[in-house]
């Protein structure tokens, strides 16, 4: 597929190099030229220096035969534009990032009327995200899927846990329920895991389950499974607001700190029910102060990599019992901190690639919509898909245990008719079935893909 990129800051070269991956030609539109020459010195794209919201400069980059422009430039009103004069050309699907509060709410009202396809919102989608987990206390991380009625789940494993030292293969004899674990960080190896793998303190573990039987699961070992008592949002940015905002609708109090007193103003005025403090939260005595050291979870997201990770790193070794999630927008910064105990790390980016990328993947007439939805966890090195059966392929009612699959790759699910389970040896893959795809290979857009 020919797709037009406005904008290649962070999320257009995270896009990028999933579309390119996914064999897809891209054009590559930017103002800043420096932007340009990095990405096309590693990528394979058409670069183009200049205004995408100029209609000349969509007309000489030759967008009117792209069957999609993607518009995630720094600028939300540029972006719309972009997608507006792209529509003009003829492009005849656009996506646009817009971020601003006030935008999103009108998009949502006059979106179709603009000729938009599609309107990603990383910092609401980011926040949407931590949320699932706030509701979950003792998971790390949640998604949910489309089709099936199955999550997955992280959490870390502790010391004295009756996993520990448990093979994979006898967790459903323990547990009595079934559970499958898809993914597993230890030290600084993540790896699909196989029956014989060992359990081990420390383990941060990634499980496919129903929501019942995740909470039976998590009681079984003593975690605790309702939402957070309170919530401390440490930055007073969009991902603030808008969690802030779900927090307080999901009855949970919430406090917010930001250093910047109109910031702060902004925000008392915009969420009444939430405590606001001003002070610099790499100040121990503001923590202190703020009550934040006995919350039962805090959020850093102060738009500044360097201090939420410094934040971060004195609560989980000052508040071992507080749920600590951390913002990182870096990509290089994010692997430089790799094994360092951050709480739970989220990127904004990496989600609204995510959603970009399933998007284009259900517009190809060749997967025919294959892939219902996709997401990342354990630091966004593992995969998980979710793909639709509609081609009657050879390994079709064949048991799943006669299947050869290639490596790094775990079937983790199957819907059937509207009711989902974990498969087992025996079972078989159907026309119809909706299955659930963990790997470590990127860049997988067709089920085949998945098989040896």
């Amino acid at each position: 597929m020919k797709i037009a990129i406005a904008g290649c800051g962070k999320v257009g070269t995270a896009i990028a190099e999933q579309l390119i991956k996914e064999h897809h030609d891209l054009i590559i539109i930017d103002n800043n030229e420096s932007h340009i020459d990095r990405i096309s010195n590693y990528l394979d794209v058409l670069p183009v220096n200049g205004d995408a919201a100029s209609a000349e400069v969509l007309t000489e980059a030759g967008v009117d035969e792209c069957e999609l422009l993607i518009a995630v430039t720094d600028s939300d009103a540029a972006n719309i534009l972009i997608c507006i004069i792209a529509k003009k050309t003829g492009v005849p699907n656009t996506i646009a990032r817009v971020r601003n509060p006030v935008y999103a709410k009108t998009i949502n009202l006059i979106g179709d009327d603009m000729g938009l396809s599609f309107v990603v919102n990383p910092e609401k989608d980011a926040a949407k995200e931590i949320m699932r987990s706030l509701l979950f206390k003792s998971a790390g991380q949640v998604e949910t899927f489309v089709q099936s009625n199955n999550e997955v789940m992280t959490f870390v494993v502790k010391e004295q846990n009756p996993l520990c030292g448990m093979l994979i293969k006898n967790l459903s004899k323990f547990i009595k329920r079934r559970i499958l674990i898809c993914a597993i960080k230890r030290d600084k190896e993540i790896f699909i895991p196989n029956g014989d793998t060992e359990i081990r303190a420390n383990d941060t573990i990634s499980f496919i389950a129903n929501r019942a039987d995740a909470v039976f699961f998590f009681k079984k070992m003593q975690y605790e499974t309702g939402k957070i008592s309170d919530l401390t949002i440490i930055g007073g940015g969009r991902i603030g607001y808008y969690l802030a905002e779900m927090a307080i609708s999901n009855g949970i109090p919430v406090q917010i700190i930001d250093q910047d007193s109109d910031q702060c103003s902004s925000m008392a005025d915009l969420l009444p029910e939430a405590d606001m403090f001003c002070g610099d939260a790499t100040d121990i005595n503001v923590l202190d102060e703020c009550g934040a050291l006995k919350s039962a979870a805090v959020v850093t997201c102060t738009g500044s990599d360097e201090t939420n990770v410094l934040i971060s790193m004195y609560l989980t070794n000052k508040c071992p019992d507080t749920k600590v999630i951390t913002e990182i927008t870096k990509s290089d910064f994010e692997e430089m901190l790799y094994g360092i105990n951050l709480g739970n790390v989220f990127n904004p980016k990496y989600i609204a690639a995510d959603r970009i990328i399933t998007y284009v993947r259900a517009m190809e007439e060749t997967v025919g919509n294959e892939v219902q939805s996709l997401c990342h966890v354990i630091d966004n090195k593992v995969e998980v898909l979710e793909f639709k059966i509609k081609t009657s392929y050879p390994y079709v009612g064949q048991p799943i245990q006669s299947l050869s699959f290639k490596k790094d790759i775990l079937l983790a699910g199957i819907t059937r008719n509207g009711v989902s389970f974990i498969p087992g040896g025996n079972d078989t893959l159907e026309m119809g079935d909706t299955v659930i795809v963990t790997t470590t290979t990127k860049g997988i857009g067709r089920f085949g893909e998945i098989f040896a």
